[in-house]
């Protein structure tokens, strides 16, 4: 057996963060032989700005290369931001007349040390703080708390967030800033949760149990509440219509995504009775006040004002390197349209929305970059063409994620892949509570990724995951070291969940170290689990045929989004004839049977049972071959030399890599941010 999946490597990195500066000096074949045309741009506040070739800002600089276009340059073009920070209100816009060609791109560039800095934030003004606010502030806050000014753009907003429920990728909220990063609204309790005792008729009115501390929330008018109301997967945030403080009784403005269940893990957000220890705030629509507790030595705030930093349409030859991105409402980057575009060797990050969107786009993607602190997921690629199963080219590549999905829990990932043949390959991805990857669409590849620590206080779901669609199949999970994906007691999690009748997919060569349910099959057919090495993770395949039970209806209802993504693909084209035979057929014979499934050669070692058959699945209806089991305790974890040792003792040859496969993962950002 031939187990090799890699983490990106310091030689790696520095070998992309030392020649990128000159990867275009010179034109590629089919270019323009002439040296780039260098333009700068100041950072917000210089002096000097407006001589020859140096700018005030960002979109003067892309003004004058639409201008460069139109008079015939066909150099590259490469606009360069000064060190220091550069702030925008607004998108920058890039388009067609802007676009570089094949050889002659247009490069959007930062400093090489890291330090030009594009933001969506403004300062705030300090003001004076109102004793009729003082005196609704705890005690212990009064002497710490402080007051500044929204921006009247903020002021106008009638709450500080939309609601938030299942399904929005990211609601519009408000996100204030110090020198580290992003404050909370202040909440209670400070830490965990609250529970839910019970739940009156109708669905919006609900008790707290045993809440010691609880402010006084009776003054409160911009109160939210959130909480996983009904199901550990589902992190909804509403907004408080009544409270009762005497009977710790709350009503909702609007009910949850099937209700609320008594036991419910909930907290209070936006509360200025609970605006109690540093790093929280509250805002004030009437006044146009925003208090605060600062974090030490960080009296200095922002509030992200800009929707969106950088906006490209239908550009092609596009480059963006060596940036740091940071405090957009919604999304950092937005793509659509056009081909061969590239964020390379940037920090994208404190973004309310997601680090990069492309969509409709041929070619390009997100490579050696750090991404961090993204509000929902990080990365979305959308490429391609399912009618045809033409393949999008896109990609995600050696680049770090950490801490996404902080404030979008719900179904929000490091990296979407959606329409046909993207690529997400050796990057890690660690520490947060959203999944690696949402598998959508055709032909995917996720591969020697690195993928930890993720998911943890969730149930019902998975590091890797896909469903809902038997047509979104060809996508491959290889050469992938997952590892630490555990939960809280009494909750249970997955390292590759095959969601609701999810088809089709191979997991093979992956890794799997303390995973508590490696692979879960949820309904689906055709599958291929193989060649796995799997470490106190058991069991080894969990598997169920839905179909046939709660699931049923999804199957036989014309109108379920089961049914509707079926009748959405042309399964009878030759495109898709070629390439699946039988799949035109899958929803009329006997589709709720999960059968087919080959679960062949993979080895375990230490934990519980290899199989757990479930919702009448059927051991007989797969193909169950050759799988491996060796006795004794497994080395501790992360020590893969002594575990390639164990299984040789044992006669099973791993092939693990362990110089390649570190639990520390990639080496030390050369970005550097005192929150991260």
């Amino acid at each position: 057996m031939s187990l090799g999946p890699r983490r990106p490597g310091a030689a790696r990195l520095a070998v992309v963060a030392g020649l990128l500066a000159f990867a275009l000096a010179g034109p590629v074949q089919g270019g323009d032989a002439r040296a780039p045309l260098v333009l700068r741009v100041a950072p917000t506040g210089a002096t000097g700005a407006g001589q020859k070739d140096r700018f005030a800002d960002l979109p003067l600089a892309l003004a004058r290369v639409a201008a460069l276009r139109r008079q015939g340059e066909g150099r590259a073009i490469v606009v360069e931001l000064e060190p220091g920070t550069h702030r925008i209100a607004a998108p920058v816009r890039i388009g067609p007349e802007q676009s570089g060609r094949a050889g002659a791109p247009l490069i959007l560039r930062g400093a090489a040390d890291g330090s030009s800095r594009l933001v969506g934030s403004v300062p705030l003004a300090p003001a004076s703080l109102p004793p009729r606010l003082r005196d609704r502030l705890p005690a212990a806050a009064r002497g710490a708390v402080r007051a500044y000014r929204l921006p009247e753009a903020l002021r106008r907003e009638a709450a500080f967030r939309a609601p938030r429920r299942l399904r929005e990728t990211h609601p519009r909220v408000t996100e204030i800033f110090d020198a580290g990063g992003a404050l909370r609204p202040a909440q209670w309790p400070n830490p965990g949760w609250a529970t839910v005792a019970g739940v009156e008729a109708g669905g919006l009115d609900f008790t707290l149990k045993d809440a010691p501390g609880l402010p006084d929330l009776s003054q409160e008018r911009d109160l939210w509440v959130e909480g996983f109301w009904r199901w550990d997967w589902l992190l909804e945030t509403l907004p408080v219509a009544q409270v009762d403080p005497r009977r710790r009784r709350l009503e909702l403005d609007a009910p949850p995504y099937e209700g609320i269940r008594e036991g419910a893990r909930m907290r209070v957000v936006h509360a200025l009775a609970a605006l109690d220890e540093a790093g929280e705030w509250w805002s004030d629509r009437q006044s146009g006040l925003l208090l605060a507790w600062p974090s030490p030595g960080a009296a200095e705030l922002e509030a992200s004002l800009a929707e969106t930093l950088i906006q490209v349409d239908g550009a092609r030859h596009l480059r963006l390197e060596r940036l740091r991105l940071e405090r957009a409402r919604g999304d950092l980057v937005t793509v659509r349209g056009g081909e061969d575009i590239e964020i390379r060797a940037s920090d994208l990050g404190w973004a309310a929305g997601r680090a990069a969107v492309f969509e409709g786009v041929t070619g390009g993607g997100v490579s050696g970059s750090a991404i961090h602190d993204i509000g929902a997921s990080a990365v979305r690629l959308v490429g391609g063409d399912r009618a045809t199963l033409r393949p999008g080219g896109l990609f995600v590549r050696d680049s770090r994620f950490t801490r996404f999905s902080r404030l979008s829990r719900t179904q929000s990932s490091a990296i979407e892949l959606d329409g046909v043949g993207a690529e997400a390959s050796g990057n890690l991805i660690t520490d947060a509570v959203g999944y690696a990857v949402y598998l959508r669409g055709n032909d995917h590849l996720f591969r020697r990724n690195e993928v930890a620590r993720l998911i943890h206080g969730l149930s019902d779901t998975g590091a890797i995951y896909a469903g809902r669609d038997v047509t979104a199949r060809g996508s491959i999970i290889e050469d992938n070291y997952v590892h630490d994906i555990r939960t809280d007691p009494g909750r249970e999690v997955k390292g590759v969940y095959l969601d609701d009748m999810a088809s089709g997919f191979t997991i093979r060569r992956n890794l799997f170290v303390d995973v508590q349910q490696p692979v879960f099959i949820g309904g689906g057919s055709d599958n291929i689990v193989t060649r796995n090495v799997l470490v106190a993770s058991s069991p080894m395949v969990a598997l169920d045929a839905r179909g046939l039970t709660w699931m049923k209806p999804s199957l036989n209802e014309a109108d379920s989004e089961l049914r509707a993504a079926f009748a959405a693909m042309p399964l009878d084209s030759p495109p898709w004839r070629m390439r699946y035979p039988k799949l035109a057929e899958a929803l009329s014979d006997d589709p709720g049977r999960a059968r087919n499934n080959q679960i062949i050669d993979n080895v375990v070692i230490g934990g519980g049972d290899l199989f757990a058959f479930t919702e009448k699945a059927e051991a007989g209806r797969q193909i169950i071959l050759y799988n491996t089991r060796l006795d004794g305790p497994p080395p501790p974890s992360g020590d893969l030399a002594a575990l390639a040792r164990f299984a040789a003792s044992r006669g099973v040859t791993l092939g693990l890599d362990p110089p390649t496969l570190r639990r520390d993962g990639l080496p030390a950002s050369p970005f550097t941010d005192a929150r991260r």
